[in-house]
């Protein structure tokens, strides 16, 4: 297995865990001698078709769906053919012997139809889309629901990215995945993390980061911040649709002068971000895994965690870390009081979280779904399915067909 197609349901520029993941998998696959590209959604459509990132192929299509309306219903009619089409030419011409969907948007309906059409295996990889999307997409939409249910159905091999998960995803499927389905943890690539300077602050301070939305729990940090004992600055990284009521909650509870907001961070900036601070807090009300308290023990620094999904699974309690309960505001304060009695952590590393995050470095990670793409692939020629034709047959079903049938 050497050729494998990444379907993120996201990428560069845009910034995220799935967007993150996605390129660190190909570039470690790469590095084990798998060739990848990724194929994800041209979104914002000024984006150029074709592309790269540190070297790797980015193939970007119009990956319409029937949502709501007369006119993207329509879109969909006229373009998804030919859309689809163009993934398989692409597909070909690359020479694909997997494909690997990360992430369950509008890019699986075309990796599943790509996938049967090519006659090659399908993985699938669910990052708790159905818990942490910040639209909730998954809680109102019918039509979203049937694509995962198709791609559960349809994929060779299912992988979660924590225990919790794919516990979520069994109950959802209705049907037991058996062997088909196994836990792959996101990684963390600790070069990204390199010693580059370290963030200037007048204060020490702890750092929370990740994407403004409520569901990662900010606004109780903000309430725990200040009504705890901890001395220390808090610096809250990151962008998202609460951003400017955090802000305001933030000069509500007079903290103008101890939290900062440097806003959306790139590479270089959370990796000083880490190096400078006293710890790392991540206080989400849930959690699918959490790569932030990965580079947070890549970053060698103690951690405190909300004691939520697959928060708990990576970041065990223990001298440096310690978890409290989700949304509590007074066991959250405590925990910053815990955190600050450590004394004189800024701007050093601890090894005890260095040595434990090695379990889940990319190169480890990459292995891992490289096995899964061959297992998928034996899955795949136990059952393999007879070619529909859709593409070589005029008379074929048209996709919303399909796609409600399916």
């Amino acid at each position: 297995m050497n050729r494998v197609a990444i379907f993120p349901s996201a990428f560069h520029p845009s910034l995220g865990g799935v967007e993150e993941l996605t390129g660190q998998l190909a570039v470690h696959l790469r590095n084990a001698g798998v060739d990848a590209i990724i194929c994800t959604n041209r979104w914002p459509r000024n984006l150029p078709k074709l592309g790269s990132w540190k070297r790797i192929p980015v193939h970007r299509f119009p990956f319409r769906l029937p949502e709501a309306g007369f006119k993207s219903w329509l879109s969909f009619r006229i373009s998804a053919r030919r859309v689809l089409r163009s993934v398989c030419e692409t597909l070909r011409s690359f020479g694909a012997e997997a494909i690997h969907v990360q992430c369950v948007s509008s890019n699986a309906w075309y990796a599943c139809h790509a996938a049967r059409i090519l006659q090659i295996p399908l993985v699938v990889s669910v990052q708790g889309e159905r818990t942490m999307d910040a639209q909730n997409l998954y809680g109102r939409s019918a039509l979203y629901n049937r694509i995962l249910k198709k791609a559960l159905l349809s994929a060779d091999r299912v992988t979660a990215c924590s225990r919790a998960t794919l516990d979520d995803l069994a109950g959802y499927n209705g049907t037991p995945f058996g062997r088909r389905a196994r836990v792959v943890y996101n990684g963390v690539s600790p070069g990204e993390l390199e010693m580059r300077g370290v963030q200037q602050q007048t204060r020490p301070y702890i750092l929370a980061m990740g994407r403004m939305v409520p569901q990662k729990g900010f606004s109780q940090l903000l309430v725990a911040f200040s009504r705890s004992k901890a001395k220390f600055d808090l610096v809250l990284a990151g962008d998202g649709p609460q951003l400017d009521s955090l802000k305001a909650l933030s000069e509500q509870l007079g903290l103008r002068t101890r939290v900062s907001f440097p806003g959306r961070a790139d590479r270089e900036l959370v990796a000083k971000l880490l190096h400078g601070a006293s710890g790392l807090i991540v206080p989400s009300l849930r959690e699918p895994m959490g790569i932030v308290a990965l580079e947070g023990m890549a970053a060698g620094k103690p951690l405190i965690v909300s004691a939520v999904d697959g928060l708990q699974e990576i970041a065990p309690c223990s001298a440096w870390c310690r978890h409290v309960s989700p949304g509590d505001v007074e066991s959250i304060a405590a925990g910053l009081e815990w955190l600050e009695s450590l004394n004189g952590v800024s701007g050093q590393r601890l090894s005890a979280p260095m040595e434990w995050v090695k379990n889940f470095h990319w190169d480890t990670i990459a292995a891992t779904y490289r096995e899964t793409y061959l297992e998928a692939h034996g899955e795949f020629e136990s059952r393999r399915l007879p070619s529909e034709g859709f593409l070589a047959n005029s008379k074929a079903a048209p996709p919303g067909v399909l796609l409600a049938s399916d």
